[in-house]
């Protein structure tokens, strides 16, 4: 969760109008210390006596494990779900929860892709294959997830609200391998808190928690292999990995690569007999192996018709500029059929590539980075996380996660990306370990009493900080900002663009739209997005591309009603040969459309 979700109205109160820097936020931090610090002199001064028996509750409940993991997986439905009235179901804003949504909805509908279009070209838009087939660029796990979803209930948001409660309540049964129930418990009702409400991963279709579950399952498998060998924790392990693999494949290969290096170590130490700990963990393991490998790499055929070429890799060669790595040559510029996709990945990717080639332009990029990582991972907790990595250092048990944690964070930086937060997801239960190891460390009982009431302290600290979000949401229902991620200036665009959708959808027959992007239009939020099907949709959105182009088109949609949308104009539009007969009226006799009123 972002420091401004966090915030909420205080940073626009203190603020307005302010763009979020690394300064502003230890300012943030540098108060919630001084808010801690004097929330633990009151503590220490009164000693209060409900504060020892609610500790003393709190630790019974949480000798019941299974039932802790459930009861946090339970309280993200009701928190959320509760909260639907201030918080609705959000909608999506950037290209990447489109792209996410058409695959959603391509594998509800029983396909792992779509057959090319005829008309493609007339389509093609953001983030998405149209060639050799139609499908999102994204990697499938978070997808599966809102596909359940919508198969469900109709909402793909479902799906989503699903993989953050089923993240806090595998972080909880992480904890519970590497410390005492308590503190696992503390864990798991952080993470409700801190994601499972107010955060973009669950406010969005950008996924993250998906990836947070494999790096999770890896990290509670490990602990208790060492103590014993399973099956269990073998398959457990395995699903990590799929789950990583088909979300965050590079940060979840760098994460993993650590922890699976130790879980080999353990498999090759192990002191059971050779029969049974081949039978038992290494061929059931390896069948499932192969079985998660051969699916992706089906997946993989069916999607780009080669086995080792993802839908990402494919989409990045056809339209980016720039490779994935600083350290990378950039991709020749490439024919771009629209003008308006040309001028995104000029304006989106050019910049960065310049920077790079700079010292200055490396050290604005990282700085970046760092801001991004430091805000969503460890605000406000650098004061604890620094001595937690320092303790991760030093303990036997912790240091192949603190490696983890660190070789996956240098693959992220050394990519051109702009960072965000669901990139660093599959360390979010590792960040989550040290910062818990810190604390536990600081309440230990052979510490003085000033340092567990400190630590106390931390823990009311943020839970009252807490409020902070719920009263703003309270205060302003509206506020787009903090379930949008960062990208509330396209809001207008988009409130626009869902107008016209509803209207379409309310008139009777089926439609095509014409959208018309203007010169300078660089389309951070796009409005040409389908359904897989899409010949049998009843609203179909396409790009303007001139009188003759677009011919092409209205012969093959011969029965639809065609409109004309001006994306500078709003949520307005006219049947498209009333806008012919406005500006080439010569081909208004061409054009087969019947006239209707403009709304």
């Amino acid at each position: 969760m972002r420091h401004d979700e966090i915030l909420g109205f205080l940073n626009r109160l203190l603020a307005p109008g302010m763009t979020p820097t690394l300064t502003w936020a230890a300012y943030w931090e540098f108060a919630f210390w001084i808010f801690a610090l004097i929330v633990a002199a009151t503590l220490l001064l009164l000693r209060p006596q409900w504060l020892e028996k609610a500790e003393d509750g709190f630790r019974r409940i949480s000798q019941h494990r299974g039932a802790c993991v459930w009861a946090i997986f339970g309280a993200v439905f009701v928190i959320r779900l509760a909260l639907l009235p201030l918080v609705p179901v959000p909608i999506p804003v950037p290209h990447d929860e489109y792209s996410y949504l058409l695959q959603s909805d391509t594998f509800a509908s029983g396909r792992l892709t779509i057959p090319p279009h005829p008309m493609w070209v007339h389509f093609e838009t953001f983030h998405v294959n149209m060639q050799p087939t139609y499908q999102s660029m994204y990697p499938p796990a978070q997808a599966m997830f809102m596909a359940l979803g919508q198969k469900l209930t109709g909402a793909p948001w479902a799906g989503v609200l699903f993989s953050v409660a089923l993240m806090c309540a595998v972080f909880c049964w992480m904890l519970q391998g590497w410390m005492p129930p308590q503190w696992a418990l503390l864990g798991g009702v952080f993470t409700v808190v801190r994601y499972g409400i107010f955060s973009y991963w669950v406010n969005s279709y950008f996924g993250g928690a998906v990836a947070a579950i494999g790096g999770a399952l890896l990290l509670g498998a490990l602990p208790r292999m060492r103590r014993r060998l399973s099956l269990r924790c073998t398959v457990l392990s395995i699903i990590g990995l799929f789950l990583l693999a088909n979300s965050r494949p590079l940060e979840g290969f760098l994460f993993s690569l650590p922890l699976l290096l130790a879980l080999l170590c353990l498999i090759v130490r192990s002191q059971l007999p050779r029969r049974r700990l081949f039978m038992r963990i290494v061929i059931p393991g390896t069948v499932l192996l192969a079985m998660a490998a051969g699916w992706m790499l089906y997946y993989n055929w069916r999607g780009t018709g080669h086995l080792l070429t993802m839908p990402y890799m494919l989409n990045q060669a056809s339209y980016h500029l720039s490779r994935p790595f600083l350290f990378q040559k950039p991709y020749p510029p490439g024919h771009y059929n629209h003008p308006e996709m040309r001028a995104f990945y000029i304006f989106h990717e050019l910049p960065d590539i310049l920077l790079s080639r700079s010292r200055w332009g490396l050290e604005l990029i990282m700085s970046r980075k760092f801001y991004c990582y430091y805000v969503f991972m460890v605000w406000p907790f650098l004061l604890l996380f620094v001595p937690g990595v320092i303790l991760a250092a030093r303990s036997r048990e912790l240091r192949v996660v603190l490696g983890s944690t660190l070789l996956m964070t240098a693959g992220a930086t050394l990519q051109i990306w702009p960072a965000h937060g669901h990139y660093a997801a599959p360390a979010a239960g590792a960040v989550l370990l040290i910062l818990l190891n810190a604390l536990r460390a600081l309440g230990m009982p052979a510490q003085p009493s000033r340092y567990r009431y400190f630590s106390r302290a931390i823990v009311f600290s943020i839970f009252l900080w807490m409020l902070v979000p719920i009263a703003d949401r309270l205060w302003n229902p509206y506020a787009f900002d903090v379930t949008l991620g960062g990208y509330e200036d396209n809001v207008p665009q988009q409130i626009q663009g869902q107008t016209l959708q509803a209207r379409f959808s309310q008139l009777p027959g089926q439609h095509l739209v014409l959208v018309h992007y203007r010169l300078h239009d660089i389309p951070s939020q796009d409005w040409i997005y389908n359904r897989p099907d899409i010949d049998s949709s009843k609203v179909v959105w396409a790009r303007d591309m001139g009188f003759q182009a677009n011919q092409e088109l209205l012969r093959y949609y011969p029965n639809r009603q065609v409109w004309y949308v001006d994306r500078g104009s709003g949520a307005t539009a006219m049947p498209y040969s009333s806008f012919l007969a406005l500006t080439h009226p010569a081909d208004a006799l061409l054009a087969n459309n019947p006239e209707k009123d403009r709304f």
